[in-house]
């Protein structure tokens, strides 16, 4: 099969350079900012910008901030081993977050009114922990007067073309002061989708020849409850406590109806099915204490523990033509949870050397049943066997490393570093299996500053992702007609990690980031063949190369006052060799571990060959308005099982509008209309003869799925405030 390139993507970068050559005039002429005052800029690299910075985009939130810092984009962390490793590049007051939940939500309590400024800093950094990362944002709150400040809330209605439903969110957040050296934080998020999902299906031979049709509906009701609560302490001047505490209930639910039929239009078979989740939860409790010793060594402790609960219950009735009926469920219970004990001590050695070294022991466990039962009209229940149906893997796992951040000059810093991982992972039920493993990792990340606006960054490192243990365990998909087979044997995927990054700040408004890298992959994670059936697995070396950029452009060069224009692209390649038809390929990207943008226009690049992302935003200051256009597209993947080629593809590009008033005030309402040109996604599913090694075509089909929130128009609007 031939992988799909939309023909747009030409004439987008082509509107890229256009822009960016018309915007070049706007940059060059652009006055030089004011140097920071002493203090709220990383004394190597990096900008400041002070909450006044914002004022023109009514924030409401700090999250609202973070998103508008030039040439910055926030990341929720990545799937990786350890609690540092899965930090994103968030920190707040110098801090990373004791906490496992995504940067991007923990900045949704934070007021924005609280917040002094916002720094992006760049490379290694002798007083702030940005280890790992290219590019960290440090959120500065002012606690002295964080103090019972107003209660920030958000709230909003959404319509879901073809639900014929109106879904909600509601968020607010509020800080208690307590005492003079300890403040309360509270945050509560009330979000609910009610969506309604069509999916329309072609059937067909391996030769072309029209076979049927398959037509689906699905209506989900999702609804959850979070409520958060911050604890911030200075018990003693030296001393800073912090404590963490989340609890999300989820009531989820999924109804059903598919129909197919022949050729001729006559029905072949349909099914009803519910899908009920009961006792769904998930709870986190994390800390951290911090004591300096002086003004050269600081040591800090964290632990978290968090646990997760899921019962879910499918029923499916199933009728096929003439006269048959079967009743056929399945019952699935998860447990899962992480217990983490981290500590790590910084010497200010000299003033040219920072070390920083520590440990961490964790235990991660994830438990699960699954029972199937058919039961045949007027028949016995029976039943259905299946492999590593029932699990519980666990994992303990230990590290130790050690980091030294050497200033070699006011230009240079380089950052140093290795860590040892021992784990022991062992897995009970259905099959049992003891397994060990020990890894060191390398990193090195080298800062050169040209001038203060122009930073070359070079980052090295060995990375090991994370496991995921879901995939130690057998899942049925009844209504795709898919088993995954558990996979014991299951080992992390490694590489060798290169990047190097070019980053240009014009003013305070503008700037460019240019990258490349390139990745020595080793087990790359994929699809493979355990017991005859699809598994997740390993599937030997592999290559991802490719270029990335981001540039934040102010408008005014070319007559648009208080506008501005964001563009992000990637282009990649990634290689690995098939195990079943020894050709060179793409790396395989499975449905069930692909993150969506849900809801949102967010630019997602796992994997992808190519992924642009267009932000326009003007403000209106006459009218105290401001109104902007999202444009979104990435590449389409392939799904390479034994026997069958899923390809997803989505041509058209997502275009979203928004228009936002801050003329009622103290509120801020935002209108929006998502996926404006009903950006849906296409499916050919392509099944051969034995394997896809025959080369031989048994049948395709092929599908398109239409709304749920990714693939309809979204109209809704967002009140949003503090009081």
């Amino acid at each position: 099969m031939t992988r799909q390139r939309p023909t747009n993507l030409r004439w987008l970068s082509t509107a890229s350079l256009l822009a960016l050559a018309c915007a070049t005039p706007a940059l060059a002429q652009a006055p030089a900012s004011t140097p920071a005052p002493r203090g709220e800029t990383a004394p190597d690299a990096g900008a400041s910008f002070p909450a006044e910075f914002f004022a023109q985009y009514n924030p409401v939130t700090a999250a609202d901030m973070v998103a508008r810092v030039p040439g910055f984009e926030l990341r929720d962390g990545d799937d990786r081993r350890g609690f540092a490793a899965t930090a994103g590049n968030l920190l707040v007051n110098g801090e990373r977050p004791s906490s496992k939940a995504a940067p991007s939500d923990l900045l949704k309590r934070i007021p924005a009114a609280s917040v002094l400024r916002i720094e992006l800093l760049s490379g290694s950094n002798s007083t702030i922990d940005i280890r790992g990362q290219s590019q960290v944002v440090n959120v500065v709150v002012n606690r002295a007067t964080r103090a019972d400040s107003a209660t920030t809330f958000v709230a909003g209605l959404r319509h879901i073309q073809y639900s014929n439903r109106i879904g909600w969110a509601l968020q607010a957040s509020r800080t208690l002061s307590l005492t003079p050296t300890a403040e309360l934080a509270l945050d509560i998020q009330a979000p609910n989708t009610l969506g309604r999902g069509v999916v329309r299906e072609r059937l067909a031979s391996g030769a072309g020849v029209f076979t049927g049709t398959r037509y689906q509906v699905s209506k989900a009701n999702n609804r959850t409850l979070q409520g958060s609560a911050s604890l911030r302490w200075r018990p003693a001047p030296a001393d800073a406590v912090n404590f963490n505490l989340q609890y999300v209930p989820v009531w989820n639910g999924s109804e059903s109806v598919q129909l197919e039929t022949v050729a001729s239009g006559v029905l072949r078979s349909s099914l009803d099915g519910d899908i009920a989740y009961k006792n769904n939860y998930s709870a986190e409790f994390g800390g951290d204490w911090e004591r300096r010793f002086g003004t050269d060594l600081t040591v800090k402790l964290i632990g978290l523990v968090s646990h997760t609960s899921v019962d879910q219950l499918d029923s499916f009735d199933i009728f096929t033509a003439p006269a048959a009926r079967t009743l056929r469920t399945q019952d699935r219970t998860t447990r899962s949870g992480e217990r983490i004990g981290r500590m790590q001590v910084k010497w200010d050695a000299s003033p040219a050397h920072t070390l920083e070294f520590g440990g961490e022991g964790a235990f991660n466990f994830r438990d699960t049943t699954l029972d199937i039962i058919n039961q045949p009209q007027g028949g016995p229940a029976v039943r259905v066997p299946l492999a590593v149906a029932n699990a519980r893997v666990e994992e303990l796992r230990g590290e130790v490393y050690a980091n030294d951040i050497w200033t070699v000059s006011p230009r240079l810093s380089v950052e140093t570093g290795v860590n040892f991982e021992v784990s022991r992972i062992t897995q009970t039920g259905d099959q049992t299996k003891e397994r060990s493993f020990n890894y060191v990792k390398p990193h090195l990340t080298a800062t050169y500053a040209f001038d203060p606006r122009t930073t070359v960054r070079l980052v090295l490192q060995r990375d090991v992702a994370q496991l995921d243990f879901a995939e130690f365990s057998s899942a049925v998909d009844f209504l795709n007609t898919s088993t995954i087979q558990g996979n014991p044997d299951l080992v992390p995927e490694r590489a060798w990690k290169s990047r190097l990054e070019l980053e240009r700040r014009f003013d305070q408004k503008a700037a460019i980031t240019l990258a490349a890298f390139a990745d020595r992959v080793e087990d790359v994670h994929d699809l493979v063949v355990v017991g005859g059936l699809d598994a997740y697995g390993n599937i030997g070396k592999g290559t991802r190369a490719g270029v990335e950029a981001r540039a934040t452009i102010p408008l005014r060069g070319v007559g648009l006052p208080n506008a501005e224009l964001r563009l992000s692209g990637l282009y990649q390649q990634t290689r690995v060799t098939d195990p079943i038809t020894g050709e060179a390929r793409s790396f395989s990207i499975p449905l069930e571990r692909q993150g969506t943008a849900a809801g949102s226009a967010t630019l997602n690049t796992a994997n992808k060959d190519w992924a642009y992302l267009v932000n326009f935003r003007q403000n209106l200051p006459d009218i105290s308005a401001a109104w902007g256009a999202t444009l979104l597209q990435w590449a389409g993947r392939q799904e390479y099982r034994r026997a069958e080629i899923l390809e997803y593809a989505r041509p058209k590009p997502r275009l979203d509008l928004f228009f936002e008033t801050t003329a009622i005030k103290p509120v801020t309402l935002r209108l929006y209309v998502n996926n404006i040109l009903v950006s849906s996604e296409e499916r050919t599913r392509t099944f051969f003869q034995t394997d896809r090694s025959s080369g031989v075509v048994q049948r395709v089909e092929d599908r398109i799925s239409l709304g749920g929130a990714d693939g309809s128009r979204l109209v809704g609007f967002v009140i949003s405030g503090r009081f």
